[in-house]
């Protein structure tokens, strides 16, 4: 049996996402972007990766100003309280491929989070701009 009351909810959520909403990209911001922001000391960058446990045992984001919360988690008050400690920098947002991240700070944005920014591409595309 459908529940129509998670139906009704989920339509409120995902009603924000109007055609006007997805053609201003909007939040996001390209691999290369990150790594300069990551490299330039006069940014406040914090990344937040919302891969699983087992995805980031595999491929993990550890930079210094990184944490991990996984997106299951990630509306739980104790991480909402978590992020609003850095709401004065730029938070992004990763996961693997980019849709999960994309989702995850279209509804931080919904729910008063400003600088927040979903990583295109995600880990994926990232990984192909680092220069070793």
């Amino acid at each position: 049996m459908l529940d129509y009351k998670e139906i009704e909810v989920l339509d409120g959520m995902f009603s924000n996402f109007t055609e006007e909403f997805l053609k201003q990209k909007p939040c996001q911001v390209n691999p290369k972007q990150v790594i300069n922001w990551l490299e330039d000391e006069n940014e406040d960058v914090l990344v937040v990766d919302i891969k699983t446990q087992k995805e980031v045992s595999i491929v993990g984001f550890t930079h210094a100003d990184s944490i991990h919360i996984p997106m299951s988690d990630l509306f739980k008050k104790e991480n909402i309280d978590k992020l609003l400690q850095y709401q004065n920098r730029k938070i992004v947002i990763v996961c693997k491929s980019g849709f999960r991240s994309l989702v995850a700070a279209a509804f931080l944005q919904r729910v008063g989070f400003k600088n927040i920014f979903s990583l295109r591409g995600g880990i994926v595309e990232f990984v192909k701009e680092i220069e070793c």
